[in-house]
């Protein structure tokens, strides 16, 4: 390898095992900072110019991030999150049923939107939820992020890289959804045994640990182990009472019209990032007018800045491995295997690989002038469901994922990195065979 692709190479590496350790006996290491001094070190070093670095970082997925928090921060303010966390706890009676609620909830929001755009919604309610039920809200954090990757499995408005290989291949949309629902619904079950499996001890009742219960706990079933009851009085009183402002019609209104946005983006002819950062702006200049209580400045302070510049030091860091020559070696000593990248199997391995690597969005704009030279409808399937799935596997795999650590860290919840790859890893091995399996059998 030549001078420049070793540097790449070198602060990738440190880049992602700062990311992955984050924490030393001295001090802490945010995940912002460390993206952005592996980006500012692509570009003293010479791997990037300036001027690729400026290109590099994607607007649109920027703007499509910060619309949407202006949203979530303006139901925050109207008292919405406190509202639904209500709700979820009037319909569950313990912490598997909310646990189930939870994944196939936001699965099915998955389908239907954009999967960041749902953890954005929900990892608040999840983790306020939590606490008033006195729950470890590290499970369910975990549950959330993998069900909302694998929902968005389904459609081709269900994250990013979907809607990118929707305008690459031609893909119709009920073609596509015919193809990865079946998949999705299979990889759902499959999903919620695993965590219920890796994390049971973490919700089963005090009971079911002791010792006198042990003979009891052989005659059941992994999911018939009585789960840990939730105190819906306790829980009521400890959230109080707190009423909705009417402005929060104003910002349902606006996000239905922006979910709306999103399924006729193709036919309108707009980019799905303007939608959501019209939304957002509309939300931030109008919601101050109907309750006085409220401000722009107020929005503003919800946004998770550190996020956006989280994304910004990523770009710069991957643009680096590309421009280096990295990539494309990954690619010639991947082939060089004798897998290949014509058959599905061989497809599915390499991307998940690269999407655990380089995380998903920008390992399918990597992988999709490969594909696109097959003219195959089956590989850009296998493409749309690898580089998902694959993502459940470390938090670094898929954006929704990292927006479900950083909101859990803004909120005082450190979801640790090994913890999620506990759960995640055995999950995306079982579901990327699954998808595999299918996608043969569909044809």
């Amino acid at each position: 390898m030549s001078t420049v692709m070793w540097l790449a190479f070198v602060i990738f590496v440190i880049t992602y095992v700062l990311i992955s350790i984050r924490r030393f006996r001295w001090f802490n290491i945010e995940r912002p900072a460390v993206a952005m001094l592996g980006a500012a070190l692509m570009i003293l070093l010479g791997v990037v110019t300036p001027t690729q670095a400026l290109q590099a970082i994607d607007l649109n997925t920027i703007a499509l991030l910060l619309g949407m928090m202006l949203l979530v921060a303006s139901l925050e303010l109207c008292g919405f999150f406190n509202w639904v966390s209500l709700k979820i706890i009037d319909h569950s009676q313990n912490q598997f049923q909310f646990l189930v609620l939870v994944m196939v909830s936001t699965a099915a929001l998955s389908a239907l939107i954009l999967n960041d755009t749902v953890v954005l919604l929900f990892t608040p309610i999840i983790i306020k939820t939590c606490r008033l039920i006195k729950a470890n809200p590290i499970p369910f954090m975990v549950a959330e992020a993998i069900s909302a990757n694998i929902g968005s499995v389904g459609t081709e408005v269900g994250n990013p890289q979907n809607a990118f290989i929707a305008t690459q291949s031609g893909i119709t949309f009920v073609d596509f959804s015919a193809k990865l629902l079946p998949i999705t619904v299979v990889c759902m079950v499959v999903a919620i045994i695993m965590i219920w499996i890796v994390f049971r001890k973490d919700l089963m009742a005090e009971g079911e640990n002791d010792e006198g219960a042990k003979e009891v706990g052989r005659k059941r079933s992994f999911l018939t182990q009585r789960s840990r009851a939730i105190d819906h009085e306790e829980a009521k009183r400890s959230l109080g009472e707190r009423s909705l402002s009417r402005a929060v019609y104003l910002v349902i209104g606006a996000i239905c019209l922006v979910f709306l946005g999103f399924l006729a983006a193709p036919q309108l002819g707009l980019p799905l990032s303007l939608i959501a950062f019209s939304g957002g702006a509309v939300a931030l200049f109008v919601l101050p007018l109907f309750d006085r209580g409220l401000s722009a400045k107020t929005i503003l302070k919800g946004v998770d800045w550190s996020l956006l510049l989280f994304f910004v030091g990523l770009f710069v860091v991957l643009k680096g491995v590309d421009v280096s020559g990295l990539m494309n070696e990954m690619v010639i000593a991947f082939q060089g295997t004798g897998a290949g990248l014509t058959s599905i199997s061989g497809l599915t391995a390499f991307s998940a690989l690269l999407s655990n690597l380089i995380s998903n969005v920008p390992a399918v704009m990597l992988l999709s002038p490969l594909v696109s030279i097959q003219a195959s409808d089956p590989l850009w399937l296998a493409l749309a469901t690898s580089s998902t799935l694959a993502g459940n596997a470390t938090i670094l795999g898929a954006a929704a994922n990292v927006i479900v650590a950083e909101s859990g860290e803004k909120q005082g919840v450190n979801l640790p990195f090994w913890k999620f790859v506990k759960a995640g890893l055995p999950i995306t091995i079982v579901t990327l065979l699954i998808s595999v399996l299918m996608l043969q059998l569909l044809g």
